[in-house]
C-alpha cells in the first residue's frame, strides 16, 4: 500500500467504522465526485437525537457551528430555552432548516379524524409563530393516525381538503407545510407511510406551499426504492426537504444498509438546493456523525 492510501485509511479509522466503510471505496468515489456538480444543498443537524440529553440546546447549536455546518433543525419548542437558542443562533449565524409543524395533532387526530380539521390548522398556525422567530420556512407535518372507524376514502378526502387550507395558511405566513411519510415498521398506526402515497397526496393537493419531506430512514424501512423515488420527487418538484439516517439503527450514513454515496450523487446530479436534515443518532459522538455526513455529502 502506498503511503498516501495508508494515511487516508488511518484517518478514516480514526473517525470510526462508518467512515472506514465509506473510505474503502474512496478512490472510485473520488474520481466520480470530480465529475459531479458541486453540492447546492445545506446540511441541517437535528438537535434532538444525536446529542446527549443533558446538553442544553443552545450548546448543541454552538457545537453544530463548530463542526462547520450551516444550519440546525429541531422538533417542538416545548422544554427548550428558546431565548438561549435564539441567542446562540444569532452568535453563530446558523440558519434554521426546519421545525415540527403540528406537534399537538400530527400523531393522533390530524386530518384523518372527522371534525378535527380546525384543531389541525390551529396547531400549524401556532407553529408558524415559532418558525418566524427562528427564520425557518419548513414546517414538518403529519396528518394523523389511520382511523379504524372511518372509511379510508373519507379520511383521504379530509387530508386533501385540510392540506389545501393548510397551504393557504402557510402562504400567508411565508412558510411551507412539508408532509413527512413515516414507516410501517415503527409507526404502522399512521396514515402516510410511503413516498408513493405522499407523492399522490402532494400532487392532488396541488398547492405551491404543500410539499414532501423525503426522510430516507423512514422510507427505506417502508418501501425502499429510494433512488427512483427521490429522482421522481425532485424532478416533479414534490420534494422540499430531505432527511438522512441509516437502517438499521438510525445512525449516521455508513452504519447500515443504505448506499448514501449513491444517494448524495443523485442529489448533486439533480441539483437539489434545499436542506438535508441529519435526523439520526451517532455510533460515537455528535462531532463524529456530522463529520461523516459532511464527507459523504462532498462538503468536508
Amino acid at each position: 500500500m502506498n503511503p498516501i492510501n495508508r494515511r487516508r485509511l488511518l484517518q478514516a479509522a480514526a473517525l470510526g467504522p462508518a467512515a472506514l466503510a465509506l473510505e474503502s471505496s474512496a478512490p472510485a468515489a473520488a474520481q466520480e465526485a470530480g465529475n459531479l456538480p458541486a453540492p447546492k444543498y445545506t446540511l441541517s443537524a437535528n438537535l434532538e437525537i444525536m446529542f446527549p440529553r443533558t446538553m442544553p440546546h443552545a450548546q448543541r447549536i454552538e457545537l453544530i457551528a463548530a463542526q462547520g455546518l450551516k444550519a440546525f433543525s429541531f422538533w417542538g419548542i416545548g422544554g427548550k430555552d428558546a431565548d438561549a437558542m435564539l441567542a446562540a443562533q444569532k452568535r453563530t449565524g446558523l440558519e434554521c432548516g426546519s421545525i415540527t409543524g403540528n406537534g399537538k395533532t400530527g400523531w393522533n387526530t390530524g386530518l384523518t379524524k372527522t371534525g378535527f380539521e380546525q384543531a389541525f390548522l390551529d396547531d400549524i398556525a401556532e407553529h408558524c409563530e415559532v418558525a418566524k422567530k427562528f427564520g425557518t420556512k419548513n414546517l414538518i407535518c403529519f396528518v394523523g393516525e389511520t382511523q379504524k372507524d372511518i372509511p379510508w376514502e373519507t379520511q383521504y378526502r379530509q387530508i386533501i381538503s385540510g392540506l389545501r387550507k393548510a397551504g393557504d395558511l402557510a402562504e400567508k405566513n411565508d412558510v411551507y407545510v412539508v408532509l413527512e411519510p413515516l414507516n410501517s415498521v415503527e409507526s404502522p398506526q399512521m396514515s402516510v407511510l410511503s413516498a408513493k402515497l405522499g407523492f399522490k397526496i402532494v400532487a392532488e393537493v396541488d398547492h405551491p406551499r404543500v410539499k414532501l419531506d423525503f426522510d430516507m430512514y423512514h422510507l427505506q424501512l417502508s418501501e425502499g426504492n429510494l433512488i427512483n423515488n427521490l429522482r421522481e420527487g425532485l424532478r416533479k418538484k414534490w420534494i422540499r426537504f430531505v432527511e438522512v439516517g441509516d437502517v438499521p439503527g438510525r445512525k449516521e450514513p455508513g452504519t447500515g444498509e443504505t448506499n448514501y454515496t449513491n444517494i448524495f450523487r443523485v442529489l448533486r446530479e439533480e441539483g437539489y438546493a434545499g436542506y438535508i436534515g441529519l435526523e439520526h443518532g451517532t455510533s460515537s459522538t455528535p462531532e463524529h456523525a456530522m463529520q461523516v455526513v459532511k464527507k459523504v455529502a462532498g462538503l468536508g
